[in-house]
């Protein structure tokens, strides 16, 4: 239903920050699995299908962010630990129309040994309009998290999808020092491999991040990527929406791909240049309320 299965080789490097021997005993870890299904009925787009099991939830609010649904996910769980592990899937079906995001940011605590892994896999179908609006994803010092995200699109799609990662709570004088990331993002057009973003860090992140050919000091990090005929029609808006970021942003569009990177050196600064690059890519739509709490 959801088309490939989740591919569970995340790169030699990504692979080894969550494997081996675990210290918490399977009894006491964290695993969710998340299905949804977005479908027609009536003209609106609605939800069709809906699977959650163990610490991952899906909630829609009853009014429409910007006149299109929005699912808003929940890990009650309150973050990730050691062993745990989450697997979310998501299906935008032809011609609908709607907004996944996220409650509050996820956060990855200290590993003891093994770490924890998030898979995600995105189809986005003929004609739908998909937006993937998780909050920001935070790594507390030694943390070892390995994730992966998938996006399947047919021809005709808009799509537009985010990752965003902060290296520490810099407001309470934190910051990830040890610890280890491995993070891979594959995008495909009709089964074909159209973009591909890998990163992966292991031991001193703290150190690595200030080199100036890695992150130049950056405390926190972003990736967004937009797929649709008028990608390189919205070039040129989301420069000038970054023209004065509040940390470091580069934008580049090529065959119906546009994709933002920034840089930023905490996560407040992260977050104003995401909601300057998303307002412009939404063309003024405000983003969900929960990116507004």
């Amino acid at each position: 239903m959801f088309g490939p299965t989740f591919d569970p080789d995340i790169g030699r490097q990504a692979a080894r920050i969550a494997s081996g021997p675990c210290a918490v005993p399977n009894s006491l870890r964290s695993h969710g699995e998340l299905r949804l299904a977005f479908g027609q009925r009536n003209g609106r787009t609605v939800m069709k299908d809906s699977y959650q099991a163990g610490c991952l939830r899906a909630r829609m609010p009853r009014r429409d962010e910007g006149g299109r649904p929005c699912a808003v996910l929940i890990n009650t769980a309150g973050g990730l630990a050691e062993g745990d592990s989450v697997r979310q899937s998501v299906r935008w079906a032809a011609e609908t129309s709607a907004t996944v995001t996220g409650q509050a940011a996820e956060k990855v605590y200290r590993a003891l040994s093994h770490g924890c892994r998030i898979y995600t896999q995105l189809r986005v179908e003929q004609g739908a309009d998909a937006e993937w609006l998780p909050q920001e994803t935070i790594l507390f010092d030694r943390a070892r998290l390995a994730r992966e995200t998938r996006i399947l699109l047919d021809a005709d799609v808009t799509f537009l999808g985010l990752e965003a990662v902060v290296l520490g709570r810099a407001a309470m004088g934190e910051r990830m020092a040890h610890g280890a990331l491995g993070d891979r993002m594959r995008i495909y057009r009709n089964g074909r491999l159209i973009y591909a973003d890998a990163l992966a860090l292991e031991g001193d992140v703290d150190a690595m991040m200030r080199r100036s050919a890695i992150g130049g000091g950056a405390g926190a990090m972003a990736v967004i990527v937009h797929a649709s005929a008028r990608a390189a029609a919205l070039l040129e808006p989301v420069r000038q929406a970054l023209a004065e970021p509040a940390g470091r942003a580069a934008a580049s569009a090529w065959n119906g791909l546009l994709a933002i990177r920034l840089l930023a050196p905490d996560g407040a600064a992260l977050r104003a240049d995401i909601m300057a690059a998303l307002m412009a890519l939404r063309e003024g739509r405000p983003l969900p309320r929960v990116w507004r709490c």
